[in-house]
């Protein structure tokens, strides 16, 4: 029975064996195109996909190089823009002690300062430029009658701009036209101040020489002439530089260089048919007057004190190694004249007589902003004319009040670098100087004057 039963199970697994074997190559077939048929739309799907990828990653790297490209040409764009404007200057902390007598206010450079310059670049050839000087005191000065008196509020020096003036050239020539400080010579002697005007300057063929020619107006209030001529500056020789020029006047020498609007006389002009009574009310001077009347004030001529020429001889040597020798010299053809002024010694003269002025200076190196440690020592020496409108040359630089006309003496001083765009200087005057309060003109005195000052450039 079990034999049975097992020949009856192995007939059954073997019949269905053979029909499986039998049916698996149709249905297989179909099975495989199907999965085939399948893959191959699955690729197809796939390359169009790959296809719409690759074109939108040609398109991304073309963006994105367009962008580069506009990124890169911003970027040069504002980099241009910016290369157009250049801001520079320095601000400066400055403390003085002067003896000085006369008009010139005493130690009234006790100062905050800042130079401020601008300069834009308009195109190859040109730049427009400004400067703007804010200059708060902040000590007492000492009036001529020895009034103290303290600084306040502002005046025109105090952050606007002051000067604007444009520079360039066409060709070999160079041009500098508008309103900024201008000198003559290495030390500014004959010419060193503000002036309205224009420089016109070009090399000279076949050597190191540049010449130029000018015509210039000093701003200081109240004066009204102008100065035109020509100079020559550059390399002579091994170490030696000259400048010289010459200047003339736009006025004779008998004629009137402006009006002196610190000095006025008043007239006092009744405007009723009874007589004009005025008197005086107190010790200061204060006029009181009954009935009408019209003031007027007229200010006091500026009598010519530069004459109608002068001219100017600088030099700069360097015979050794650190050593540098710098002289100036200049000379006008003004008149001679004499002043009489009633005074508490009676009645005194005072002559003006000399028109030259000359500086020496003796520097031992240079300092460097960009040289931390670098310093410079001088000694300098200067003999200046004296001067009824306290002008030195034609319109000369007197430094802040430190070289004035009428004085001579030496100036030891020292500059020195302590870190990088810092500079601080200090210096000592001792000089035979004129005294210029009325009645006292005809004396002299010895002036003691210290200043020391530190400079942040930027």
């Amino acid at each position: 029975m079990n034999q049975k039963k097992t020949t009856a199970l192995l007939l059954g697994l073997t019949m269905s064996l053979t029909g499986t074997a039998f049916a698996a190559p149709t249905d297989q077939a179909q099975d495989i195109d199907s999965r085939i048929a399948a893959l191959e739309q699955q690729q197809s799907n796939l390359e169009k996909e790959i296809k719409e990828l690759r074109h939108q990653n040609s398109q991304l790297k073309n963006q994105t190089r367009s962008q580069k490209k506009q990124l890169s040409g911003l970027s040069k764009s504002v980099k241009s823009e910016l290369d157009r404007v250049h801001i520079s200057g320095f601000g400066r902390v400055s403390w003085d002690n002067d003896n000085i007598k006369g008009y010139t206010d005493r130690n009234d450079n006790r100062r905050f300062y800042l130079d401020l310059k601008g300069k834009f670049k308009v195109n190859d050839d040109w730049n427009f430029n400004f400067e703007s000087e804010t200059n708060p005191r902040y000590a007492n000065y000492v009036m001529a009658d020895g009034t103290l008196k303290s600084h306040n509020g502002h005046d025109d020096e105090d952050g606007v701009i002051q000067r604007v003036w444009a520079e360039g050239k066409t060709g070999v020539v160079n041009y500098d036209i508008g309103r900024r400080w201008r000198g003559l010579g290495f030390q500014n002697i004959l010419l060193g101040n503000e002036t309205d005007g224009a420089v016109i300057s070009t090399a000279i063929p076949k050597s190191k020489l540049t010449a130029n020619a000018f015509y210039l107006t000093p701003t200081d209030k109240g004066y009204d002439f102008s100065v035109y001529g020509a100079g020559v500056q550059g390399q002579v020789g091994h170490g030696l530089q000259i400048s010289a020029a010459i200047a003339k006047l736009n006025i004779g020498k008998h004629e009137s260089m402006g009006q002196n609007v610190y000095d006025t006389t008043k007239t006092f002009i009744n405007n009723d048919e009874k007589p004009l009574s005025l008197y005086y009310g107190d010790v200061k001077g204060t006029a009181n007057a009954s009935g009408t009347y019209t003031v007027t004030e007229t200010p006091s001529e500026y009598r010519n004190t530069a004459g109608s020429l002068g001219f100017v001889l600088s030099a700069m040597w360097n015979p050794m190694k650190n050593i540098f020798l710098i002289g100036d010299y200049a000379r006008t053809n003004g008149q001679d004249y004499t002043v009489g002024e009633w005074g508490a010694n009676g009645y005194t003269e005072t002559k003006y007589d000399k028109h030259d002025c000359t500086a020496l200076r003796l520097n031992y190196r240079w300092s460097n902003i960009n040289d931390p440690g670098s310093f410079q020592l001088y000694a300098r020496w200067y003999n200046y004319a004296r001067n009824i409108n306290n002008l030195v040359g034609i319109f000369g630089d007197k430094e802040w009040g430190a070289l004035q006309p009428g004085s001579k003496g030496w100036i030891l001083g020292f500059k020195y670098v302590p870190a990088k765009n810092i500079e601080w200087e200090t210096f000592y005057e001792m000089a035979t100087a004129q005294n210029t309060l009325y009645g006292h003109k005809n004396e002299t005195y010895h002036r003691n004057f210290v200043r020391t000052m530190v400079d942040y450039h930027f």
